[in-house]
């Protein structure tokens, strides 16, 4: 089976402990974060496949947090999540590549099925790379020739 590990960064720690539950109670395992600071400090011990990031934290704001993850795990899928859903918050998600954006309260079928597209998506990324170095390898003469010793 199959192991996923989500980081939540939200300082409301009523937002922490619902995220965990909902969570938790599909599979997921759930590291929690009150600050940016925090968050970095996990991310620079545990792998995280999806962080779910708050926008309003109160040491950063949430959409400069993914570049900071990225640094650390290139790989990992943000979600920005917000109470204040604004066209200002989103243009900023968007610009820093965020992976979905969810608004509170949470829609919790909606929120699971982000999290499911976001997963699948990544899953099929490394599909895609592992296929396209296969085909790179049959067609790269270094990677044909069987009998190295014998140069």
């Amino acid at each position: 089976m199959e192991i996923i590990d989500i980081l939540v960064v939200d300082d409301d720690e009523e937002v922490i402990a619902t995220l965990s539950t909902i969570l938790e109670d599909e599979g997921y395992f759930v590291e929690s974060a009150k600050n940016c600071r925090q968050a970095i400090e996990i991310s620079k011990k545990t792998f995280s496949d999806i962080a779910l990031i708050d926008i309003e934290l109160p040491d950063m704001k949430g959409t400069e947090l993914i570049s900071k993850l990225r640094e650390i795990q290139p790989k990992i899928a943000c979600i920005m999540i917000t109470g204040h859903p604004s066209i200002e918050n989103a243009v900023k998600a968007v610009n820093e590549q965020a992976d979905g954006y969810i608004l509170k309260p949470f829609d919790v079928p909606k929120l699971l099925e982000t999290v499911k597209i976001i997963l699948k998506r990544k899953k099929d990324s490394y599909f895609q790379m592992f296929q396209e170095v296969e085909r790179a390898s049959k067609n790269t003469p270094i990677f044909k020739y069987q009998h190295p010793d014998k140069w």
